[in-house]
């Protein structure tokens, strides 16, 4: 079986509260490291990024102009993070494309990706309350107040679409632009 979702993201959290700084690709003028960034070889940061927190980014990676970076965060291989997008505290794979006016929130996004412009992965209830998440057949209580999604390989998401907290995307999902995946907790 599987870590739960919450698990793998506290356990991820720990390991990357140890990074060391490595740069291999290229950080623009105009960007702005101001915590701990390892930067696979090959991969570029645009002007007008801010990475705050420790951030790990594979090879091969576009990142900006003027996306934020913060928290405890890792960026796999082949990726983009491009322009107005915010990635907090998040778990992303290999060949993961969030292009544009995109937040991403305390979640795991697997391979192979596509986040459509303008997508929410919500991380907080409105009523300030516990996340529950399905995970093996059951909807477990998480422990967290602060929890976003899971998004299976091979998914797209359709441009403006929101998903709320503690909401877990089958492998292979597609949604419809402008949807709000509800199912699940």
């Amino acid at each position: 079986m599987m870590l739960e979702p919450w698990k793998e993201l506290e356990s991820r959290r720990a390991e990357l509260l140890e990074l060391q700084p490595r740069v291999e690709g290229e950080v623009y003028a105009g960007a702005h490291v101001l915590g701990v960034l390892e930067l696979g070889e090959g991969s570029v940061v645009l002007p007008g990024t801010v990475i705050e927190g420790h951030v790990r980014i594979g090879r091969n990676c576009r990142i900006g102009p003027n996306a934020y970076l913060r928290g405890e965060t890792c960026i796999g291989d082949n990726c983009v993070i491009g322009n107005a997008v915010e990635v907090k505290s998040s778990l992303l794979g290999n060949k993961v494309f969030v292009a544009h006016l995109s937040y991403i929130g305390d979640s795991i996004i697997r391979d192979d990706v596509n986040v459509g412009g303008g997508c929410i992965f919500s991380n907080f209830r409105h009523d300030a309350g516990e996340i529950r998440m399905p995970w093996c057949g059951e909807l477990l209580p998480t422990g967290c107040h602060k929890l976003g999604c899971v998004v299976g390989e091979h998914c797209r998401i359709g441009c403006k679409c929101v998903i709320l907290p503690g909401r877990v995307l089958p492998p292979g999902t597609w949604t419809e632009p402008g949807s709000v995946f509800r199912s699940g907790a």
